[in-house]
């Protein structure tokens, strides 16, 4: 009888605790049901079928769309061309925002709070207006890139820098690490500022410079943020980047500047193929997927305690 005494309070604060974390848990996985996993495997679904996007006909065909992926050259081209910018996107990215977060916390060059506004003031500003700006940075009549490249001795293409065939698509990635830097920057900031400052002290003690405080300190103890920051560069990358190539080049010239996601929205809301279509989508889903395990295995260490 004691026992079961005993046993009614915690059975109470069970239900209790379980009730407020569910009160708090549900919204959001509806939400995230609604909007993410509902679509996802409806797009799954329409994928085995042959689709206009506007009638009720739909024609079964198994794994016919996806057979076409294989056999489809700008599919690849285009998947290659992501690639590329996840790459480059995620190694300028980290660089440049790990290193403001630096000259803003151990160096202190920068007057802290002015330019912590100033360089995140990017992240606020829509994709339209970015590409915009930078439309107007490329212009080759007008352009100051052009201007300021002519100073010393560099000419740009003939056919400007988002009509070249060889530079097209690298100049749609600048814009996309301007506008996110910020982002990136204020979260190895908030990483860096919760290191006890007895562990620099220590280290300081023990002869160590700024570098070896960085490498041996730093470093390690942000490296779950910098496997944060990489899988997400990877996936906006993945996801977004057809935003600024659609506004900055729509593909061209001659499909070099092509990427998965706008390749897609061309056979959907174009061409009407919309089984096609979600086959692109499943295909632009199962590589993130996979760059993201990969950069999560990179990046996955012992957790420090501090």
């Amino acid at each position: 009888m004691k026992k079961t005494v005993l046993s009614l309070p915690q059975s109470r604060n069970f239900r209790k605790r379980t009730g407020f974390l569910l009160l708090f848990t549900l919204p959001t996985l509806a939400l995230f049901t609604l909007f993410v996993l509902i679509p996802i495997f409806q797009g799954i679904y329409y994928s085995l079928f042959q689709w206009s996007g506007i009638s009720s006909n739909m024609t079964f065909l198994g794994l016919d769309n996806y057979k076409r992926l294989f056999g489809d050259s700008v599919v690849w081209t285009a998947l290659l061309n992501d690639l590329k910018i996840a790459a480059i996107r995620l190694a300028f990215t980290l660089i440049i925002s790990l290193t403001l977060a630096l000259l803003l916390t151990r160096f202190k060059i920068f007057a802290n709070q002015f330019f912590r506004k100033v360089l995140f003031f990017p992240v606020m500003l829509s994709v339209v207006v970015i590409c915009t700006i930078w439309t107007m940075l490329y212009n080759p009549n007008f352009g100051a890139l052009n201007s300021l490249l002519s100073v010393i001795g560099i000419q740009p293409p003939p056919a400007g820098w988002l009509g070249d065939f060889g530079t097209a698509l690298y100049a749609t990635i600048p814009p996309a690490i301007w506008c996110t830097t910020g982002f990136y920057m204020l979260i190895f900031i908030s990483a860096i500022e919760s290191i006890p400052s007895s562990l620099f002290e220590s280290a300081r003690l023990d002869g160590a410079s700024i570098w070896t405080e960085i490498r041996y300190v730093i470093l390690p103890l942000i490296r779950p943020q910098l496997n944060f920051c990489a899988i997400y560069v990877v996936i906006s990358s993945m996801n977004s980047s057809y935003l600024f190539v659609r506004l900055l080049t729509n593909g061209g010239p001659n499909s070099s500047s092509e990427v998965l996601g706008t390749y897609m929205t061309l056979n959907g809301f174009s061409y009407h193929q919309f089984g096609y279509a979600s086959a692109i989508a499943v295909l632009i889903l199962v590589s993130t997927i996979i760059l993201s395990l990969i950069l999560n295995k990179i990046f996955r260490s012992e957790t420090y305690e501090l």
